[in-house]
């Protein structure tokens, strides 16, 4: 992990070096004693971590028996060898006590300062953070590729942290993303008595995504799931460019003018208020961008590509809306002919009112 460009602080939750005594047991020994390792075990682990399974009763009251060694003997290894794990009848009816030193053998050792499990394994964790302008997925691919080479015997990794929670939550993020898309066509659909103008306006989503990855790209974010969010988020922003537009349009074309003048005049007027609520959003969301104030990490993401988005969706939109306009507004009379079999009318023109008579 150190080897690797864009680690930071690789730890490992494993200590070495910690004193311990090992005990090995010698199953023969402790066999032709009458002992099975586990009761050697058992009488050493009561003779140091004590047992508490006797229970004194006396006036209605209990008291639990803790049974151990004496601190001064717990502590001293130099009495582990000496403890007494069981008993032995001699012939003549004579009862001799079993030493540990007897069936096993106690050797001087370091371990682990302590001993992590996950679903009853013992678990080793590697942890690191990632450097600004680094992908964690690239860089577990570099890592996958080293590791590929390092045999692990009856050992199992898995990758956790970041990466997990993206790849878990990732599925869930683009299905979010799709109802998203979904309910705003339904909701516009519903506004707008049409199926075709929402599919116009929806349009404009393709350049706000391309806007939040090189929004990613500048501000040295990794897509993550907080900069998903940011990107569902567009899907209701965004849209509202498009909105102002066609809206405008379809009224300046129920007011008499055609469809070119009513979209040459649609664009220059609906610019103002565009680009009014753009910068608006922008410069809210731009503390955000910039890391201010605490935690501001963690919520960078989120904002990077929201401005991204809104800024190149604002500069194409006024250029691609109309032009997808003109085309699916041909399209439509071009269905209405073949399925019809009538040419759709255009848009009535506005009739001049006549003044009212003056008494």
């Amino acid at each position: 992990f150190k080897q690797e460009p864009g680690v930071l602080n690789p730890d490992i939750s494993v200590r070495i070096g910690k004193p311990e005594q090992r005990v090995i047991v010698d199953p023969v020994k402790s066999a032709a004693m009458g002992l099975t390792v586990a009761q050697v075990a058992n009488a050493l682990r009561i003779s140091l971590e004590g047992d508490d399974s006797l229970v004194y009763r006396e006036h209605g009251n209990e008291y639990t028996i803790r049974v151990q060694l004496s601190d001064r003997d717990r502590h001293d290894t130099s009495k582990i060898p000496e403890l007494v794990v069981g008993t032995m009848m001699l012939p003549g009816g004579t009862v001799q006590p079993i030493r540990l030193a007897d069936v096993a053998t106690i050797l001087p050792s370091t371990g682990p300062t302590k001993i992590d499990r996950m679903d009853r394994q013992k678990l080793v964790a590697v942890t690191a953070n990632v450097a600004p302008g680094y992908a964690p997925g690239n860089m577990q691919l570099n890592i996958d590729k080293k590791l590929a080479g390092i045999d692990f015997g009856k050992n199992i990794y898995k990758w956790g942290g970041e990466n997990k929670v993206q790849a878990d939550e990732g599925k869930y993020m683009i299905a979010a993303l799709g109802l998203a898309i979904v309910l705003v066509y339904m909701l516009m659909a519903a506004l707008f008595d049409n199926l075709l103008y929402p599919f116009i306006i929806m349009l404009s989503l393709p350049q706000a995504m391309v806007g939040a990855l090189l929004g990613l790209m500048v501000a040295h974010h990794s897509l993550t799931i907080i900069s998903m969010i940011g990107i569902i988020m567009l899907v209701g922003l965004v849209t509202k460019n498009a909105i102002l537009l066609v809206d405008y349009t379809n009224t300046l074309r129920s007011r008499g003018l055609s469809r070119t003048d009513a979209i040459l005049e649609a664009g220059p007027t609906r610019l103002r208020p565009i680009l009014m609520t753009t910068i608006a959003m922008v410069f809210g969301m731009l503390p955000t961008a910039l890391g201010l104030g605490r935690g501001a990490e963690f919520r960078a993401p989120l904002a990077s590509p929201v401005i991204g988005g809104l800024i190149l969706s604002t500069m194409l939109t006024l250029l691609v809306i109309p032009c997808v306009y003109t085309y699916f507004d041909d399209f439509s009379r071009f269905i209405g002919r073949k399925i019809f079999g009538r040419r759709l009318q255009p848009a009535p023109q506005a009739q001049p009112q006549e003044p009212a008579p003056v008494d």
